[in-house]
């Protein structure tokens, strides 16, 4: 099965990469990969060429970044610290799916380390991302709330805050991104950064306090969102061997109409164009390694395209360059 590449978990908290940084990507497996401190792996559903930039900061204690996509993408990740991940849309009228969740507008969505997760996000996103140290984030909120029973709330996944909160939770957190963009030298001084955390921390601990669980996703959509979760990971299990809708149907014991009805729901489009997508982006990932060079065709025939003329049209319908041109782009990058 084709997935993220996921280490073994271990409990230090490490700056994966350098205080600060920002990188900019045209493709979405380059753009997983600058996330520092993760392993993720992105299926682009829309169509276009995409764009995503990145810019970050990390601290002792925290790891603050914005993170910008112009497509529609499905994203397996999993954080690689001990610690808890905050993900809060920048723009007030985005809304995402996090696992069989809909993560509403006024909605934070959080995941511990360790513990794979997949988001599905819309055209033109951006968000920010907290990740923070597991054992310093409860031994904060224990020393200024040690009668309140905040920690039980970040295992709930979701949390509805108030516009107050997300509001100043966003203003903070680009007030330290764009200085650190302007003056990265401001990470040389501990004292700074000390500061910056204590913001940062007290912040957090007023979102846990004010906010509520999230409203529950409907039981009819999390039963949707569960058969193309699952769907998912058939095909890519059985990546060997050309699958249709009419196996889909009888390997998850559901009609035609609602495994077309759970795919609309969820991602917008039908399965059998679903089926396309996800084999274009298999493709896409092979032409993509660095360490492993394969040419266009065995590429294709490795994800059951046999007709090449038609499967060159497909893969520039979808990612707007011929998988010629993919090649030429990972080879240039190489010298």
């Amino acid at each position: 099965m084709e997935s993220a590449r996921h280490p073994s978990p271990h409990n230090e908290w490490s700056r994966p990469g350098p205080p600060s940084y920002c990188c900019v990507s045209d493709d979405p497996n380059a753009h997983a990969d600058n996330l520092q401190g993760w392993s993720q792996l992105y299926d682009q559903l829309s169509v276009g060429s995409f764009s995503g930039e990145i810019s970050g900061a990390h601290f002792r204690s925290i790891h603050l970044f914005r993170e910008s996509t112009n497509l529609g993408l499905r994203q397996s990740c999993l954080v690689r610290s001990n610690g808890w991940w905050f993900g809060l849309p920048v723009s007030e009228d985005h809304s995402f799916r996090i696992d069989t969740r809909r993560v509403e507008q006024g909605s934070i969505a959080i995941r511990r380390g360790h513990q794979q997760f997949e988001l599905i996000t819309p055209p033109s996103f951006r968000i920010f991302g907290l990740v923070i140290n597991h054992q310093a984030l409860i031994s904060h909120l224990r020393s200024v709330l040690p009668e309140d029973d905040t920690i039980s709330r970040l295992e709930l996944e979701t949390l509805e805050s108030s516009p107050r909160s997300r509001s100043s939770l966003r203003h903070l957190f680009s007030e330290i991104l764009d200085e650190i963009n302007r003056r990265p030298v401001v990470l040389n001084s501990p004292t700074a950064c000390q500061a910056i955390e204590t913001s940062v921390f007290e912040a957090v601990t007023d979102l846990c306090t004010s906010a509520q669980q999230a409203k529950e996703t409907p039981r009819s959509e999390m039963q949707h969102s569960h058969i193309v979760k699952n769907v998912r990971t058939f095909l890519l299990e059985n990546a060997d061997r050309a699958i249709g809708v009419p196996e889909l149907c009888n390997v998850f014991k559901v009609s035609r109409r609602t495994l077309q009805y759970a795919f609309d729901r969820i991602l917008g489009i039908g399965p059998n164009a679903y089926l396309k997508i996800l084999r274009l982006n298999g493709v896409r990932r092979a032409l993509c390694r660095r360490d492993e060079r394969i040419s266009v065709q065995q590429a294709a025939s490795d994800w059951g395209f046999w007709h090449l003329s038609q499967f060159a049209k497909d893969y520039r319908n979808l990612f707007d360059e011929l998988p010629s041109d993919t090649v030429r782009r990972i080879e240039r990058s190489l010298r």
